[in-house]
């Protein structure tokens, strides 16, 4: 049972009825209606704007239309105590003693199971990938915990899933890598200038992976890059 699917199912159904005296020509003038979450400042369970959008295709006023739908509403469904309107057409809906007792045995039926969806869809899902070129830091946390809650939704919903992560320790990235750790190498040893060359890797995490490795390998051979390094 998905709560939201469910009773916009029912709005549209009862709206459909009364569709001479909304003006409605055909199910199509509801495909961009959406049922939801008011905001907080609204002590009420769910929020459509059905109002705007039959308004809309009327060119009426969305405000009238939003005054039928609830009087429909209060008449033809069983589920809502209380109804409003907010804003232009908001229509901000509570649901009843009733729905709160059907919702609950739903959830009990369907245990881990509810509010989940029967989808089929594959979706291969990429995140984190921290690249190892250069240091983690926030964003790839926020990533790591982005996509791997993502996944687990699409999955709950019946999706199959493939988390990927890119390794990436070889390629043209880690050859310009080891190349820009092995200048820092020369330009702490020898002195040397380190190149301004735009595939290398400049930053001072390079300079450290340097003294560190200097440090504990103080003969390190840095005669020749390809002959060592490749």
């Amino acid at each position: 049972m998905n709560l939201f699917k469910t009773y916009l199912f029912e709005i549209k159904k009862k709206l459909f009825i009364h569709k001479n005296e909304l003006n409605i020509n055909s199910k199509k003038d509801f495909d961009n209606i959406i049922l939801e979450s008011p905001p907080d400042k609204f002590d009420f369970d769910l929020s459509t704007n059905a109002a705007m959008i039959i308004a809309k295709k009327n060119n009426a006023n969305s405000r009238d239309i939003a005054i039928k739908i609830k009087e429909i509403l209060l008449k033809e469904s069983k589920n809502f105590s209380d109804i409003s309107i907010a804003g232009p057409g908001f229509i901000n809906l509570k649901l009843n003693a009733r729905s709160w007792v059907v919702i609950i045995n739903e959830i009990i039926k369907t245990n881990k199971k509810f509010g989940s969806s029967n989808n089929n869809k594959k979706f291969n899902i990429e995140f984190v990938s921290a690249n190892p070129t250069g240091p983690l830091h926030i964003g790839h946390c926020r990533g790591a915990i982005f996509g791997d809650v993502l996944s687990n939704l699409l999955k709950f919903n019946g999706n199959k899933v493939i988390r990927e992560y890119y390794v990436n320790d070889y390629g043209n990235q880690i050859d310009n890598f080891v190349k820009s750790v092995y200048l820092r190498l020369r330009e702490i040893k020898f002195k040397e200038e380190f190149p301004n060359q735009e595939n290398l890797y400049p930053g001072s995490y390079i300079i450290d992976i340097a003294n560190q490795i200097l440090l504990n390998n103080k003969k390190i051979d840095l005669s020749n890059f390809k002959a060592n390094y490749k």
